[in-house]
C-alpha cells in the first residue's frame, strides 16, 4: 500500500475539523469521520470503506428515532409509530440531510465512482448513516444521539403534523360511530395512481349500514385521513 503524502493528509485533516464544526461533534480519532466518508470503491488502495460504519449507523438511528417517536406522544398507536418512523429514516430524507452538511464534498472515492452517484439519494443517505456510526463508535450514544436530535428530527416536524391530523380526523370518526352505535369503520385501500415516485392512494372509508366516503392522499394513512373527514362530514350533514 502507498504511503499517503503527509501534506495531504493534513490538508484532509483540516477540512474534517471543519466539518466536524459543522457537525457538531468533536471527533477524539478523526480517522473514524474520514472512514465514514471513504467509498468502497478504493478498497483496490487498501483504505477501508465506509460501509460497517453504514451498517452501525443505520442501526442506532432506527433506534434512536423510534424512541424519540415513542416519548412524544402516548397516544400514537404502533402502526402510525412504524409509518413516521420510516418516513424520517427514508432515503430522501436522510439525503436532504447529508446536502444541508455538504457531506458529498468530503466524499473520497476511486476512479470507479460516477460523478452523478456521488450526488445520488443513495449514497448521500449512505454518508448520514456512516457519519453516525463513527460518532457512536468514537463518543457513545449521548453524542449520536444530540446528532439524531440536531439534523435529523427536525426533518420529523411534518411528519408529526400529519400524524396530528390522522389522529384527529379518525379518532372523530370512530368516536362518533361509538356514540351512534355505527359500529366501528373499515378503511379499504382502493387503488394505487401515479408513478412510484409520485403515487397517489386511494381509499375507501365505510360502516356497516353502507354509507361510505372516498378520499386520496400522498400516503395511505394521508387518503385514510381524508376519507374518515368526509365520512364525518357526512354524517354529521
Amino acid at each position: 500500500m502507498a504511503r499517503e503524502n503527509p501534506v495531504t493528509v493534513q490538508a484532509r485533516n483540516k477540512t474534517l475539523r471543519a466539518l466536524s464544526e459543522r457537525l457538531g461533534y468533536e471527533f477524539k480519532d478523526l480517522a473514524l469521520l474520514d472512514r465514514a466518508l471513504t467509498h468502497a470503491s478504493l478498497g483496490n488502495e487498501g483504505k477501508k470503506s465506509y460501509e460497517r460504519l453504514e451498517f452501525l449507523g443505520d442501526a442506532f438511528l432506527n433506534f434512536a428515532v423510534a424512541d424519540a417517536l415513542y416519548r412524544r406522544d402516548g397516544e400514537i398507536a404502533e402502526g402510525q409509530l412504524t409509518e413516521a418512523r420510516a418516513r424520517i429514516v427514508s432515503r430522501q430524507p436522510l439525503a436532504a440531510v447529508a446536502r444541508e452538511l455538504e457531506l458529498q464534498l468530503h466524499l473520497e472515492s476511486g476512479k470507479g465512482l460516477q460523478v452523478t452517484e456521488r450526488c445520488s439519494a443513495r449514497i448521500l443517505c449512505d454518508l448520514i448513516e456512516s457519519v453516525l456510526g463513527a460518532i457512536l463508535i468514537d463518543g457513545g450514544v449521548t453524542p449520536a444521539r444530540a446528532f439524531v436530535r440536531r439534523h435529523i428530527l427536525p426533518k420529523a416536524n411534518s411528519a408529526d403534523d400529519e400524524i396530528e391530523a390522522e389522529k384527529d380526523a379518525k379518532t372523530g370518526l370512530l368516536h362518533y360511530c361509538q356514540h351512534n352505535k355505527l359500529g366501528q369503520p373499515r378503511y379499504e385501500l382502493v387503488e394505487t395512481v401515479g408513478l412510484q415516485h409520485e403515487q397517489e392512494f386511494v381509499v375507501r372509508a365505510h360502516l356497516l349500514d353502507g354509507r361510505e366516503a372516498t378520499g386520496t392522499g400522498r400516503t395511505k394513512r394521508a387518503a385514510e385521513k381524508a376519507a374518515a373527514g368526509k365520512l364525518l362530514d357526512d354524517l354529521r350533514g
